[in-house]
């Protein structure tokens, strides 16, 4: 199968992701106050016992999750035992399933009270993220290796604070600067108080990627906008984590700058690569799809080559301290599952030869295991290997072969 064997090495995570609000159900949080209610989710909170085995029978070996902090701190500075014991014994479960969890904090929702405290949107409230990211430390930390504090910052920063699309619905580039500033410092705090509670733990973020080209090579305003677009869009957050700071001129937005601040310099163990699709953009800053290009569900294009090119701005990007990927997010949207299996095919080879060209590449989640709600389109978009009643797609077993193939004759070091 396209050189998979001999390509993989013999402690490469296979995993699929999920994260809390999308498949648990029955939490309140700042999405279901603004009328984007996930309702019962897929059950995932009651079935994940079933959900577990059914990963495990993939082939997989890792399982991507999020804690809900709306669940575990629903009021300010009240922890929820319960929850606790919900995620102890969810762990617990992983564990006895022998799929090794990548655990994230922040997953776009928030609790109540934390929004209604301006959110991310004041600087001051990072101090909240910390404490939470503390107290999960003192009761999780021992369950598991690999931590993410933020899931795509910059999807959030863009979809609630300059699109307006998710809540807090706010279309202002001022704010969206602000928070890109304050989740920054939100994950410096929360990636020094992981280790400082927690031992011998890895700590990054996933980060979104999307492959922004212009729409015509030639066109030097396509390219001027694709240019600005991507260094802001894929590059910004890294390179603050990595440097400690960042500056550029952003046309229409003025000077960004985020000051130097030692500890936020190196706070990346590893960087967390989600990757979906290629978008053209024009010289007015839009983002076009050929129609004649293949694509999901949600017209977003497949373009497998695109995985490759990502991971190597992935490791440009960290190339400083050498620091492991993981492909965290990868997956389609596709409700009749004829394409799923080849772009499965297509972005595994993407992937073994990104692994023959030495890109430090430790792991591959497929999102999802589940359908689940996916945000403001709801329930519609369908990137589940299962469906929500449990029941296996064809492209799951062919994932499930995929896997079993790069595990035949993993590479081994010489």
């Amino acid at each position: 199968m396209f050189a998979l064997k001999k390509t993989f090495p013999p402690d490469f995570l296979w995993g699929t992701a999920t994260s809390a609000y999308q498949v648990e159900g029955g939490i309140f949080n700042d999405w279901s106050a603004a009328g984007h209610d996930a309702g019962t989710g897929v059950a995932h909170a009651e079935r994940y016992l079933e959900d577990f085995e059914w990963a495990q029978s993939l082939n997989t070996n890792a399982f991507r999750l999020s804690l809900e902090w709306a669940r575990l701190e629903p009021q300010e500075g009240v922890w929820d035992s319960e929850a606790e014991a919900h995620y102890l014994r969810v762990f617990a479960a992983l564990k006895a399933a022998n799929l090794e969890p990548m655990v994230t904090l922040f997953h776009f929702t928030l609790p109540i009270w934390f929004a209604a405290k301006g959110g991310w949107t004041r600087s001051e409230n990072g101090v909240y993220f910390q404490r939470f990211a503390e107290r999960v430390a003192e009761c999780f930390g021992h369950c598991a290796r690999l931590w993410i504090t933020l899931n795509e910052p910059m999807v959030y920063v863009f979809k609630c604070f300059d699109e307006g699309l998710w809540p807090p619905f706010v279309k202002d580039r001022r704010v969206a600067l602000k928070v890109f500033q304050n989740l920054l410092k939100g994950h410096t705090l929360a990636y020094h108080s992981l280790h400082a509670s927690a031992k011998q733990i890895q700590v990054g973020i996933a980060k979104n990627f999307t492959l922004l080209e212009p729409l015509n090579h030639l066109n030097p305003l396509d390219q001027l906008q694709a240019y600005f677009q991507d260094r802001i869009f894929n590059r910004a957050f890294v390179i603050a984590l990595m440097e400690g700071h960042f500056e550029m001129i952003l046309p229409g937005a003025g000077k960004i700058t985020v000051p130097f601040d030692p500890a936020m310099r190196g706070s990346l163990d590893f960087l967390g690569v989600n990757y979906y699709t290629r978008f053209r953009v024009n010289a007015q800053g839009a983002h076009l799809t050929p129609h004649n290009a293949p694509h999901s569900d949600l017209g977003w294009e497949i373009y497998p080559e695109g995985l490759l090119k990502v991971l190597q701005l992935a490791q440009s990007l960290t190339a400083a301290r050498d620091l492991p990927l993981y492909i965290t997010e990868n997956g389609l949207a596709d409700a009749s599952d004829l394409l799923r299996g080849p772009f499965l095919t297509t972005h595994l080879a993407q992937l073994a030869q990104a692994l023959r060209a030495k890109i430090p590449i430790k792991g591959y989640f497929y999102w999802s295991l589940l359908d689940n709600f996916e945000w403001a389109e709801g329930y519609g978009p369908r990137f589940g290997l299962l469906d929500a009643e449990r029941r296996l797609r064809p492209s799951a077993k062919l994932y499930q072969s995929l896997i079993q193939a790069a595990q035949a004759e993993p590479l081994r070091p010489s």
